[in-house]
């Protein structure tokens, strides 16, 4: 039986001052794929800061905040460039060090909150199925798996492909949100 610990933190929206810290989340992030087939892929991409940037400008970026370090131990980004009322998750990283504190599902709930009110109807993704903290997680989350060939996901298809990330070991998620 793993205990969960209580960690205080907050989600705010994140500025650019948290460009290095969210960076080196995501890299830090990444080392827990080692040994997956995923690895090959994941290991050779990092988060363009530029266009990071620019996400956090305008406002599609949050970031948890450990409340007694001050330490940015997680953030998610929204992908709000896909079509009509429909949001994705570009990405979303914690810590390891933070894991299984309730940091992954506030971010994912503060997200989901917030595109609904902001009159988004569904909030898509695209994850690995076998790795606990990427499928199982999203499913706890209200996430079901959809056709990856829906032409709603062309979109998804299209960016794993330019990116060379093998279409086998994606699926992709949606989760209808209320108005």
């Amino acid at each position: 039986m793993s205990i969960t610990q209580h960690t205080p933190f907050h989600i705010q929206r994140a500025n650019a001052a948290h460009i290095d810290a969210i960076c080196t989340i995501e890299r830090t992030a990444v080392q827990m794929f080692y040994g997956h087939p995923a690895w090959r892929f994941y290991s050779r991409l990092s988060i363009p800061k530029d266009l990071l940037e620019e996400e956090i400008r305008r406002g599609f970026v949050w970031v948890a905040v450990d409340d007694e370090s001050g330490e940015i131990v997680g953030f998610i980004w929204l992908d709000v460039e896909l079509h009509g009322n429909v949001v994705g998750i570009a990405e979303i990283d914690v810590l390891p060090a933070f894991h299984r504190r309730g940091i992954g599902s506030a971010l994912l709930e503060h997200a989901c909150n917030w595109a609904s009110e902001k009159g988004y109807r569904r909030i898509d993704l695209g994850t690995l199925p076998d790795v606990p903290w990427n499928a199982p997680f999203y499913a706890r989350h209200g996430f079901v798996v959809v056709d990856k060939n829906d032409p709603a996901f062309a979109y998804a298809r299209d960016r794993d492909r330019e990116n060379g990330f093998p279409e086998e070991l994606r699926v992709f998620m949606s989760r209808t949100l209320s108005s």
